[in-house]
């Protein structure tokens, strides 16, 4: 955000901040990619287009921070309900669960997201390797205390962030789409997978 006083942003400033990328997530949802410009969006958060273009310089800027936002709530999302997880198995099953129930609260912001990151040339989400190593971590430690078995932890990190990645934009084609059994499936299918080779040839059995 660009502000013309120096320090943190005020109270009011950071209430503007939301208020315009709401409206981002709004006109973009309502109206498309195309048509979402600066002034029907300083319209839609019931401002001015010179009062945005005081917050961001651009609408490039406004979007970085629409794609920003939902990434960091969404981080903040799975981070308390890890901490929660005690075991590898307890924390691949939320990781899973959390990533894929986030979309599903949020289907306006994920969409705008999509739309944005699709269309722009400057915009950009978090790196696939920041996504992609907390997963495999998670993973190898599993492997190290015996809960999980042999695999590749990089092939199946990026196998789960695909389920993932890929639901956002099947969830919102598909409104009518039983989520939570999407969900419970998509978690014991990545579940089974980890098993030591022992339980799975007893499960068969």
């Amino acid at each position: 955000m660009r502000s013309k006083e120096s320090g943190a942003p005020t109270r009011t400033q950071r209430a503007r901040h939301q208020d315009l990328i709401t409206a981002a997530i709004q006109v973009i949802t309502r109206d498309g990619y195309r048509a979402a410009s600066v002034d029907r969006i300083a319209r839609e958060a019931g401002t001015s287009k010179g009062t945005a273009l005081y917050h961001f310089s651009s609408k490039e800027e406004l979007y970085q921070a629409v794609v920003s936002a939902l990434f960091e709530t969404g981080a903040t999302y799975m981070a308390e309900r890890l901490l929660a997880a005690d075991t590898a198995t307890d924390k691949l099953r939320t990781y899973i669960e959390t990533n894929l129930r986030f979309i599903t609260l949020h289907p306006a912001h994920v969409g705008a997201t999509q739309q944005i990151l699709m269309n722009s040339d400057t915009v950009h989400a978090v790196q696939l390797d920041d996504a992609i190593a907390p997963l495999r971590r998670l993973l190898q430690s599993g492997q190290e205390s015996g809960e999980f078995g042999e695999f590749d932890p990089e092939v199946t990190a990026l196998s789960i962030r695909a389920i993932v990645d890929g639901a956002a934009s099947y969830f919102l084609a598909h409104p009518e789409l039983d989520h939570e059994h999407y969900i419970r499936e998509a978690a014991a299918l990545f579940l089974r997978a980890v098993q030591p080779a022992s339980l799975t040839s007893k499960d068969a059995s």
